[in-house]
């Protein structure tokens, strides 16, 4: 099992370094690799981008090297994020048509479809790969070297709290603003705590196993609604949109109406996830682990 802390590791610091060394020998395998498409490649390139992002915050408050690797890897994954977003407002569009059962938008798909392939035919696109491998390169260089301050549970347990308590408050935000924005600024709090969940699930396999599903059913909901609102945005600020308002409007109903039934969803789902105080958890994930060394 990959993207997860192992009884070999020999302390908190090697595990840190091994699973980002891990995570970036990866990246380059998969961006080496002919036989992946490159809307995928980009898509599995960022994903492997943001499990390092989740990574390191585990560890923020012991990690002094925190701001400069994160804004590496964060400026990394920019690169490629207009292919990224062409590519996923497809597949956006095709969620939508699909779940609301709506005909008659095919030149709406084909016109995100020739987008995503202009944007995917620039020359640009090999110039970002190609850099996005020289910043992987020096990342991994750097990532031998890396140093925590202290070891045991101890340079996790802040980074860990600090995030679930994120996530939480960020619940209540969207609970009682559900916009746009403030649920997005959730997504990205339960994405992290998702990760943090599967780096640390061999500590208690069944517990953190069930609720890194659940977590993932979360994130993958935020998901979707941040997804829907790139593309209603986009949709408003094309002015030669085949079919013209009227299929404009047809459109933002549908994603609105959709929106709202996942934020419902996601509120109900969250309320159960994050449910007690950051510290609570704090104090049960560091008895799973003490009893882990331990067996």
């Amino acid at each position: 099992m990959t993207y997860c802390l192992k009884r070999s590791d020999k302390s908190t610091e090697a595990a840190l370094r091994r699973i980002a060394i891990e995570e970036i020998d990866a990246a380059l395998t998969e961006l080496d690799d002919p036989g992946i498409a490159l809307h995928e490649k980009v898509h599995g390139l960022r994903k492997r981008a943001k499990k390092l992002r989740g990574l390191i915050r585990l560890v923020r408050p012991a990690f002094p090297a925190y701001a400069r690797e994160n804004g590496a890897i964060r400026d990394a994954a920019r690169r490629l994020s207009g292919l990224r977003d062409r590519e996923g407002m497809v597949e956006t569009f095709d969620k939508l048509v699909a779940g609301g059962r709506l005909d008659g938008f095919e030149p709406v798909r084909a016109h995100l479809v020739a987008a995503r392939d202009r944007a995917a035919a620039k020359a640009h696109v090999e110039e970002d790969l190609a850099a996005f491998r020289l910043d992987m390169l020096g990342l991994r260089e750097r990532a031998r070297s890396w140093a925590l301050y202290g070891d045991g549970f101890r340079p996790m347990r802040r980074g860990l709290q600090r995030t679930f308590d994120r996530a939480r408050k960020g619940r209540a935000a969207a609970a009682e603003a559900p916009e746009v924005a403030v649920i997005h600024d959730w997504r990205k709090r339960v994405k992290y705590h998702w990760y943090h969940t599967r780096l640390l699930r061999p500590i208690e396999r069944g517990p953190l196993g069930r609720r890194a599903k659940k977590v993932e059913e979360l994130s993958e909901l935020l998901g979707d609604h941040h997804d829907l609102a790139v593309l209603d945005t986009h949709l408003a600020a094309t002015p030669d949109l085949p079919g013209g308002a009227e299929t404009r409007d047809a459109l933002h109903a549908r994603i609105a109406a959709r929106q709202a039934d996942l934020a419902e969803a996601a509120q109900t789902l969250g309320a159960r996830l994050f449910a007690s105080p950051a510290k609570d958890l704090g104090r049960s994930w560091k008895r799973w682990w003490k009893s882990w060394h331990r067996d």
